[in-house]
C-alpha cells in the first residue's frame, strides 16, 4: 500500500497538471493502479494487480477481506447493466480458492491477492452492478483518470483511504439523493412533480451560476438572504443543492467550481446552520477536490456565531480554500471581474436576477422523442468505455515502464473520446437546464 504526503500548497495550475496522467511520477501512478484495480475485482473484470503492488505487497490493517462473491451481479435492464460480462471461468475458479477470511499478519496488514474485493466495498449495501453503472454515469465531462485523482488527491495519495471515500460517495449517490435522475430529469421534472420546496429556491434563484470569459472554474453564487427554513424540507434543499453541484460541474473546464456566500442583508431569520453544512459536506466527502475557493462575503457580525460552529468541523483542506471579502476589489483578486454580479459591483449581467424562466421542454425534442439517436450514442460510449477497461487491464499488468507508458498514452486518448462522448449522449439523456435555454450553459460551445 501506498502513501504519499501531499502537498497542499500547490497552485491551482499545478493541481490542475498533477491529475493528468502522463505528470504523474511512478509512485502516484502506481496509487492510481491500484484503486483501478480494487474497482475491478469489485465489477468481476478479471485483473492481476500483482505488478502495481508488487513494491508494496501490503495492504493498510484491517480484519479481513472477502473474495468475489461467486454469483454473477444482478442483471439490469439498462445498458450498463449488460457491460463487462468479462469475468472468465479460470478467473471464477480463482476466485473460489479465496472464499475465505484471511486474518492479519505479524505487521497487521494483509497481502494483495488477485481478485479479493477491498473490504471498504464490501461494507456497500447497494447492487454492486450498480455502482459500476454509476461510477461511468457520474463522469459527466470529467476523464475516468481525473476523476479517481479526486478521490486520490483528497485522501493523500493513501490507496486504502482513497477506497474508503470512494465507496462512501458510491453510497451517497446510489442510496441517499439518485443524483443522476435528479439531473437528468431537471428542473422541467421538479415542475411536473410540484416539489414545491424546490421550486421555491429555484424561483427566488437562491444559488446562481456564473461563468466567465478568462477563467474556466464556474462560481456558484449563493444568496441566504432568500432562505427560511420554513420554505422547504430538508430533503428538498439537500436536493436543490446537489442539482446546483452538478450543473456546475457541466460548467466546468478547469478541476473545480468556486462558491460565494453573499451574505448582503442577511439576518437572524435566515440563519440556519445544516444547509450550509451540508453543502461543506458534499464538497469534502462526496465531491474531492471540486472546489476552488469558498468566499464569505459581507459577513455582518450576526454571521460570528454559525462560522464559530462550522470552522470547528471543517477539514482542514476546505478550511484553507476559506477567504472573507467585503467588496469586489477584494473578490477581484481571485474572480475576474467579469464573472462577478454585476449586482457586487461586478461585470456580470448574464443573469436576470428578478425573474427566473422555468424551462417549458421546448429543448428537449432529443430527450423526450429521439430513441434511437440515444441507442446509437449509448451503444458507442458502451464501446468507449469496453476499450477503455481492456486497455486499463494491459495497463495495470504491464511489467515494464515502456509497455506502461504506451498503455497509458492509449487511455489517455480513449479519456477524451469519452468526454466527447458524453457531449454526444447529453441531449438524449437530459432535460435541458434554464442554463441551456438562456444559451449559457453549451457543451459543445464550452
Amino acid at each position: 500500500m501506498v502513501s504519499i504526503q501531499s502537498n497542499n500548497s500547490m497552485t491551482s495550475k499545478e493541481r490542475s497538471h498533477s491529475r493528468k496522467w502522463q505528470n504523474l511520477d511512478v509512485n502516484k501512478e502506481v496509487v492510481l493502479k491500484q484503486v483501478w484495480t480494487y474497482l475491478f475485482h469489485l465489477w468481476g473484470i478479471p485483473v492481476d494487480g500483482s505488478e502495481a503492488f508488487k513494491e508494496q505487497q501490503v495492504l493498510s490493517p484491517c480484519n479481513s477481506i472477502k473474495s468475489v462473491p461467486e454469483q454473477q451481479p444482478k442483471k439490469k435492464s439498462s445498458l450498463f447493466g449488460k457491460l463487462y460480462s468479462m469475468t472468465s471461468t479460470a478467473t471464477q475458479d480463482n476466485q473460489q480458492h479465496h472464499h475465505h477470511h484471511h486474518s492479519q499478519n505479524s505487521t497487521g496488514t494483509i497481502q494483495y491477492i488477485p481478485g479479493l474485493i477491498h473490504p471498504e466495498f464490501e461494507r456497500l449495501t447497494v447492487d454492486v452492478s450498480a455502482t459500476q453503472e454509476e461510477f461511468w454515469n457520474m463522469l459527466r465531462l470529467d476523464p475516468p483518470d481525473n476523476h479517481l485523482l479526486r478521490f486520490i488527491r483528497a485522501r493523500k495519495w493513501n490507496t486504502d483511504k482513497s477506497i474508503k471515500m470512494l465507496s462512501s460517495t458510491f453510497q451517497f449517490r446510489l442510496s441517499k439523493m439518485h443524483i443522476n435522475e435528479l439531473l437528468n430529469d431537471g428542473e422541467r421534472a421538479i415542475y411536473d412533480k410540484d416539489i414545491k420546496g424546490i421550486i421555491k429556491n429555484l424561483e427566488l434563484q437562491k444559488a446562481v451560476i456564473f461563468t466567465s470569459t478568462s477563467d474556466s472554474c464556474p462560481l456558484i453564487v449563493v444568496r441566504p438572504k432568500f432562505h427560511y427554513s420554513s420554505d422547504q424540507t430538508e430533503k428538498e434543499l439537500e436536493e436543490y443543492a446537489i442539482l446546483v453541484i452538478e450543473l456546475s460541474r457541466l460548467f466546468m473546464r478547469d478541476q473545480a467550481s468556486s462558491i460565494l456566500f453573499d451574505l448582503t442583508d442577511f439576518s437572524l431569520s435566515n440563519m440556519e446552520y445544516a444547509p450550509v453544512k451540508f453543502l461543506i459536506t458534499c464538497f469534502e466527502a462526496h465531491y474531492p477536490e471540486s472546489l476552488k475557493h469558498l468566499f464569505v462575503h459581507k459577513a455582518p457580525w450576526l454571521f460570528n456565531p454559525i462560522w464559530n460552529i462550522i470552522k470547528n468541523s471543517l477539514d482542514p483542506v476546505v478550511a484553507s480554500k476559506i477567504t472573507f471579502t467585503k467588496n469586489a476589489q477584494e473578490l477581484a483578486k481571485f474572480i475576474p471581474m467579469d464573472q462577478i454580479p454585476s449586482y457586487l459591483d461586478g461585470e456580470n449581467d448574464s443573469i436576470d436576477l428578478d425573474h427566473y424562466s422555468p424551462p417549458d421542454g421546448s429543448l428537449d425534442k432529443h430527450f423526450h422523442d429521439d430513441t434511437k439517436g440515444k441507442q446509437e450514442a449509448l451503444e458507442r460510449r458502451k464501446q468507449l468505455i469496453d476499450e477503455f477497461i481492456k486497455m486499463t487491464v494491459k495497463w495495470i499488468e504491464s511489467s515494464n515502464k515502456e509497455d506502461s507508458k504506451a498503455f497509458a498514452k492509449q487511455r489517455y486518448q480513449l479519456s477524451d473520446e469519452l468526454g466527447r462522448s458524453y457531449v454526444e449522449l447529453d441531449p438524449f439523456i437530459r432535460s435541458r437546464s434554464s442554463y441551456d435555454l438562456s444559451g449559457q450553459l453549451d457543451l459543445n460551445k464550452n
